[in-house]
């Protein structure tokens, strides 16, 4: 019976993925100087990204928000370039002045890259590098930024299930539960077993360890595993206004169906696997 209880300056390396990832910040590249400790050229710093990707869903309104700052000697410009899918850098657009706040929308990208929406899916992505000029010369900053091609996701909130034919023999089991938002698209249950737990064990799970539940445009999937080590599935079986009908299974031979209704009132969208 499963137990309860279970500085970087010169030519560099991207540093960013979907978001951000640090960088160590120490002289990298062969075209970097130190004369008299003093270093040559600067550091363009991507941060505070607001939102995180692009919206497929709505290309006409979807764009990012970043700053940029800068470490080093004195900067008369910045240039942009920006790639596709590690496709050849174009030239994007020039800041004058550091700090500087940019908001970039998706269609201005996909005319610098010579492409419409169309042409991109999920899973793609931009990347902004950024090349500086110093009275040293020009550099190239080893900090890039990553934006993908995505939808926007709004499942959290509150929901009533009726769980029925489950892994134990028993009655349907009513009871309300809490989609979690982890992160942008990224959920977890507060109550994975949907009350099959409580009822065919005597108790809940004393976490679910990395279970996630993924929307990418409406396409569900689960990644991690449970608190024993456990991965599982949800699947989508059928959706009608407000109500959502799955099945769920896990490597340890659990399984159930479940119907989740919204309790905001508010319809599902067409999600499915």
């Amino acid at each position: 019976m499963k137990q309860l209880g279970k500085l970087c300056f010169g030519i560099g390396i991207g540093c960013l993925g979907v978001a951000l990832i640090g960088c160590n910040d120490t002289p990298i590249g062969t075209d970097f100087a130190d004369k008299n400790y003093a270093p040559e050229g600067a550091l363009v710093i991507p941060s505070n990204v607001q939102v995180g990707f692009f919206d497929l869903g709505d290309p006409d309104n979807s764009s990012i928000a970043f700053d940029l700052t800068a470490k080093g000697e004195s900067i008369s410009s910045t240039e942009l370039m920006i790639s596709f899918n590690g496709e050849g850098e174009v030239d994007f657009s020039t800041v004058s002045a550091l700090p500087a706040t940019l908001n970039v929308t998706m269609n201005d990208v996909l005319a610098a890259l010579s492409k419409t929406a169309d042409d991109v899916a999920v899973g793609d992505a931009v990347r902004f590098s950024f090349r500086v000029t110093t009275q040293s010369g020009v550099f190239r900053s080893s900090r890039t930024l990553r934006v993908p091609f995505s939808c926007v996701s709004n499942l959290k909130g509150e929901v009533d299930y009726v769980s029925t034919v489950y892994f134990c023999t028993g009655d349907a089991l009513a009871g309300t539960a809490e989609i979690i938002e982890l992160g942008a698209g990224r959920y977890s249950f507060s109550d994975w077993s949907f009350g099959t737990y409580p009822e065919c064990y005597g108790g809940s799970a004393a976490s679910w360890g990395t279970l996630t539940l993924n929307d990418v445009c409406n396409k569900l999937s689960v990644t991690g595993t449970d608190n024993y080590g456990d991965s599982w599935q949800f699947i989508v079986n059928s959706i009608s206004g407000t109500e959502l009908n799955a099945s769920w299974s896990n490597t340890y031979g659990e399984f159930g169906s479940v119907t989740l209704t919204k309790t905001d009132g508010t319809n599902w969208p067409p999600l499915t696997n």
